[in-house]
């Protein structure tokens, strides 16, 4: 229920989160936001061990590329994308991602 203030206002309740969500939709800049997470959140997509060997370097429509340090790596992150693949959609909870590129 939404009521009038003495002062004009509009008494309700909004749910800040949805409101800067649905503003960066309307911007155009939702899809940047989830592409700056995967730079925060890559260690919890692909634990620590992984996450010593690469690095996501950039994201280009949408598309991941991720430095790794040897061929050895890139052989062995080549193997697990699909499941990397997975996991980083699955923290970001949108199929942003549809491939990685190791470099």
């Amino acid at each position: 229920m939404i009521n009038e203030n003495k002062d004009g206002r509009l008494n309700k309740v909004i749910n800040l989160r949805t409101e800067l969500d649905e503003f960066m939709e309307y911007i155009g800049l939702s899809g940047k936001m989830h592409e700056l997470k995967i730079l925060k959140v890559w260690n919890e997509c692909v634990g620590e061990t992984i996450s010593k060997y690469s690095k996501p370097v950039d994201i280009k429509k949408n598309k991941l590329y991720v430095s790794v340090e040897n061929a050895v790596w890139r052989y062995e992150l080549s193997t697990r994308k699909e499941e990397i693949l997975e996991r980083v959609n699955k923290v970001l909870k949108n199929k942003i991602i549809k491939d990685i590129v190791f470099v």
